[in-house]
C-alpha cells in the first residue's frame, strides 16, 4: 500500500483555510520611545523618563514636581548652547551697567543704584538685569515721565543675527578699562552668519509658542532678544503708520511687505532721522494715495536701495553689488528709472540724487555718485531753488495744497545745500552750490520735533563762511596773521552756535543716534578749522600762541569724539547705527595718531597702555571693527588705520587683529581694488603732503605689494 497521507475533506466557503503554523504572526513589541531629556527628578532618581509633558509618567505616579530643563524638541547639545548665549548676553548687560554707572553723571548713576536695591520679589536677578540693561539702554532717565515706568521695547531689526565670541574672551578681558574705553565690543558685533535664535529655559513644560506667538522668538534673558526683532516687528511698524503698507505698489523689486516695511523702518532711524532730505508725511501720504508730488517709482527704489543698508533683513550687506543682493537690485531698478526720467526735472528726482549718491558712497564708489549729486544740484538751480528770490509754488499740482508745496521745496533746497557742503568736505571736491537758499527754514511752527534740521541749517550757513579756511584756499593771500585770525573767528561762531543749540539736542541729555553723530560732526568742523595751522609750522609769537591755542581746542575735540562714540557704544551698539559715523570715527583715528606722534609717546612703555590716547584710541579700533561686518566702505578704512597703528609701534588689541585678518587675502585687496574709487581722504596729514596720493583710490592700488606677517609688522613700502 501506498505510503501517502490521507486526503482530507476539502473546506467549507463559511470557513478560513487554516494557516500553516509556522507563518503565524508573533506579538511584535511596542517601539521605544526616544527621549531627548529627562526630567530634573527623574535623573536625581535615575529613573526612566517617557520624556511626556507637562508631567512625565514616573512623576505622575509618584506625586512629584516635573521641571524640565530642556525645552520641547529640544537637544541637549542644543541645550548647551542656549545657555551659553544666555550667560553671554547677562555678562553683556552687566558689561553695559557698569559703563553706565562708571561714565554718567552722578544722579543717574544714583537712579540705577537706586532701582538695583528696589529688586522686586516676585521678579529673578536674571530678568532684574535685563530690565535695567534695556532702562540704560533707551536712556528714560531724564525724562520725568518714563522715570517710574518700564522702558519701551528695544528697536530691532528684521532677521538680525548677531556673532558671540567665546565666553572666555569676555571673562578675561580686564576690568579696569579707562572712561573712555568701550564695554567689550565683540559681544555687541553683529555677524550675518551668527547661531540662530534659541529658545529660552524652561521651568515648566510650556511651548515657547505658547507665550510669545513664535517658536524662534529668542528669549528676554538672551542678547540676542536684545538685538534680533521679533517676527511682529514690521506689522508694528505698519501699524503706527499704516502708509508704510503701501510702499509695495511702487517698486517691481519685491512685493514682500515685511521687508518692506522694515526697510522704511530702517531707513527712518538710520538716514532720514539725520539727513532729513524730504518731507517724510507728504510723501507717505504720496505713497499710500498713489500720488507723484512728492513720490515717485524712481524715489522709493532709490530709497530702499539706501534703506538696505540699514536693515538685517537684507543678507552679506557687506558684500557690495552682488547681483542676489537686495540692495543691487533696488539701486538697478533707480538706476534704469533714472535714466528714463532724463531731462525731466523734479523734487523727487533731486531727492532721488541725495540717495544715489549715499548708496554709492557707502559702497566707496563716491566718484561715480558726484554725477549724481552734481546733477541733483542742476535740478535745484533750474527750479531756481536757489534763486535770488524765493520760487513761487505755481509747479504745485492739483493734488498738493500750496503749503505744502511750499514746506518740500524749502526742505529739498536747504537739505541738499547741507549735504552737498558736508560731502565738500569730507571727499574732498569743490563746494557745489555756494550759497544757501533764498527760501525760509521751514518747520517754525513746529519747533521741538525738528529742531536737529533746523540747527544743522544754521551751522551750515557758518560753515559755508568758513569753507576758505577748512580748506585751507585763504593762503593764496600770503598774510598768516589773517589767516590765524580768520580761523579764530570761525571757531568763536561756530563755538557760540553750539551753546544756543536747544537743549533737546544735547547728546548727554538726548542721545539718540542723530545727536550724538551731529555732536561728533561739530567737533569734527573745529578739528578741520585748525588741520591747516598745525599741519604748519609757527614762524613769529603770534602764531605760536595760535598753535597752541589750535592744539588745544583740537585735541579737546579729539577726546570728546572719543567720549561720543563710547557713549553710543553704551547707548546703542554699532549694529544699526547711521553709517556715516564711519567720518569722525576716522577722523578721530588719524587725529589720535597725529597727537601720539607730536607727544612723542612710546608704545612700548609700561605706561602707553593706560594713556588716554591709547584708550580713545581702542574705542575708535573696536567701533570701526564692528562696523566692518555690515558696511564694505569701513573695511579698507580698517585696514588702513591698522596698518598705520602698526607702522608707529602701536598694539593692536587681540580681537583687532582677528577681525583684520580678514581683510589682509589677495582675493580681499584684489575686489577692493576693482569696486572703490573713492576721493575719500582718511589721513589728513598726508593730504598736506601728497593729497592725490592720500586718497583711498590711490592707496588701495599700492595695497597689492603689503602684506603682514606673524608679528604684525608690515612687509613693504609703507604708506
Amino acid at each position: 500500500m501506498a505510503n501517502f497521507r490521507p486526503l482530507q475533506p476539502a473546506p467549507m466557503d463559511q470557513e478560513a483555510p487554516l494557516q500553516p503554523q509556522s507563518r503565524s504572526m508573533l506579538p511584535q513589541k511596542p517601539k521605544r520611545t526616544v527621549t531627548l531629556g529627562a526630567c530634573v527628578a527623574c535623573r536625581k532618581r535615575k529613573s526612566k523618563c517617557d520624556g511626556k509633558r507637562p508631567v512625565c509618567t514616573c512623576c505622575g505616579q509618584k506625586e512629584t514636581d516635573c521641571v524640565y530643563e530642556l525645552g520641547p524638541n529640544e537637544k541637549p547639545s542644543q541645550a548647551m548652547k542656549r545657555k551659553n548665549e544666555e550667560m553671554q548676553g547677562e555678562l553683556s548687560n552687566l558689561r553695559q551697567l557698569y559703563d553706565f554707572l562708571r561714565l554718567r553723571p552722578e544722579h543717574e548713576a544714583m537712579e540705577i543704584l537706586r532701582r538695583i536695591r528696589d529688586n522686586p520679589a516676585e521678579t529673578s536677578p536674571s530678568q532684574r538685569i535685563q530690565e535695567l540693561a534695556n532702562f540704560v539702554r533707551h536712556g528714560n532717565l531724564l525724562d520725568p515721565q518714563h522715570t517710574h515706568s518700564s522702558p519701551p521695547p528695544f528697536p530691532r531689526e528684521h532677521g538680525q543675527s548677531v556673532t558671540l565670541p567665546s565666553l572666555r574672551l569676555a571673562l578675561d578681558a580686564p576690568s579696569n578699562m579707562d572712561s573712555h574705553r568701550l564695554p567689550f565690543p565683540g559681544i555687541l558685533s553683529m555677524g550675518v552668519d551668527g547661531p540662530a535664535s534659541q529658545r529660552r529655559r524652561f521651568a515648566s513644560d510650556t511651548d515657547v509658542s505658547a507665550r510669545s506667538g513664535s517658536s524662534t522668538a529668542p528669549p528676554p534673558t538672551s542678547l540676542e532678544a536684545i538685538l534680533s526683532p521679533s517676527p511682529s516687528t514690521a506689522s508694528d511698524d505698519s501699524t503706527s503708520d499704516p502708509r508704510l503698507l503701501y510702499i509695495r505698489n511702487w517698486t517691481n523689486v519685491t512685493s514682500d511687505t515685511n521687508t518692506l516695511v522694515s526697510l522704511m523702518s530702517a531707513w527712518t532711524t538710520c538716514e532720514y532721522n539725520y539727513y532729513h532730505y524730504l518731507d517724510r508725511d507728504t510723501f507717505l501720504d504720496d505713497v499710500a494715495h498713489g500720488r507723484t508730488d512728492f513720490c515717485s517709482p524712481l524715489l522709493v527704489n532709490a530709497l530702499l536701495a539706501s534703506a538696505c543698508f540699514h536693515s538685517s533683513v537684507v543678507k552679506d550687506r557687506e558684500k557690495p553689488f552682488s547681483e542676489t543682493l537686495l540692495t543691487t537690485m533696488f539701486y538697478k531698478e533707480a538706476r534704469r528709472l533714472w535714466d528714463t526720467e532724463e531731462g525731466q526735472d523734479s523734487l523727487t528726482k533731486l531727492q532721488a540724487g541725495i540717495c544715489l549718491f549715499l548708496v554709492l558712497g557707502k559702497h566707496g564708489r563716491d566718484k561715480v555718485g558726484y554725477t549724481f549729486l552734481a546733477e541733483a544740484c542742476q535740478i535745484a538751480h533750474r527750479m531756481d531753488l536757489f534763486a535770488i528770490e524765493s520760487p513761487s509754488a505755481s509747479q504745485s499740482t492739483s493734488h498738493a495744497s500750496q503749503t505744502n508745496w511750499q514746506r518740500v521745496q524749502g526742505v529739498t533746497a536747504w537739505a541738499l545745500f547741507n549735504f552737498q557742503l558736508t560731502m565738500s568736505f569730507v571727499y574732498a571736491f569743490p563746494v557745489i552750490i555756494d550759497r544757501p537758499p533764498s527760501i525760509a527754514i521751514p518747520y517754525c511752527e513746529d519747533f521741538n520735533s525738528t529742531a536737529l534740521f533746523q540747527s544743522e541749517c544754521a551751522k551750515h550757513v557758518l560753515i559755508l563762511d568758513c569753507v576758505d579756511v577748512i580748506l585751507g584756499d585763504s593762503k593764496a593771500d600770503g598774510d598768516a596773521s589773517k589767516r590765524l585770525e580768520e580761523a579764530r573767528t570761525c571757531h568763536y561762531r561756530l563755538t557760540q552756535w553750539w551753546k544756543s543749540r536747544s537743549k533737546h539736542l544735547d547728546p548727554d541729555l538726548m542721545p539718540t543716534r542723530e545727536n550724538l553723530l551731529c555732536a561728533m560732526m561739530y567737533h569734527v568742523n573745529i578739528i578741520n578749522i585748525f588741520q591747516t595751522t598745525l599741519h604748519g609750522e609757527a614762524t613769529t609769537q603770534q602764531s605760536e600762541n595760535y598753535y597752541d591755542h589750535a592744539r588745544i581746542a583740537t585735541l579737546a575735540s579729539l577726546k570728546e569724539i572719543h567720549r561720543l562714540l563710547a557713549l553710543q557704544q553704551t547707548r546703542h551698539g554699532w549694529v544699526d547705527s547711521i553709517t556715516f559715523v564711519l567720518h569722525p570715527i576716522t577722523i578721530a583715528s588719524f587725529g589720535t595718531l597725529d597727537e601720539i606722534s607730536r607727544a612723542d609717546m612710546d608704545p612700548r612703555s609700561t605706561s602707553f597702555d593706560s594713556s588716554e590716547l591709547y584708550q580713545g584710541l581702542r574705542t575708535c579700533l573696536r567701533a570701526l571693527a564692528s562696523l566692518t561686518s555690515y558696511s564694505y566702505y569701513a573695511q579698507p578704512l580698517f585696514r588702513l588705520l591698522t596698518q598705520k597703528c602698526q607702522t608707529l609701534g602701536i598694539r593692536l588689541p587681540s580681537e583687532v587683529q582677528a577681525t583684520l585678518d580678514s581683510y589682509m587675502t589677495e582675493e580681499w585687496t584684489r575686489n577692493a581694488a576693482s569696486l572703490v574709487s573713492s576721493q575719500y581722504i582718511a589721513d589728513t596729514h598726508s593730504h598736506e603732503t601728497d593729497a592725490e596720493n592720500a586718497r583711498m583710490d590711490a592707496i588701495i592700488s599700492g595695497w597689492e605689494a603689503l602684506s603682514l606677517d606673524g608679528t604684525g609688522k608690515m612687509k613693504g613700502p609703507e604708506i
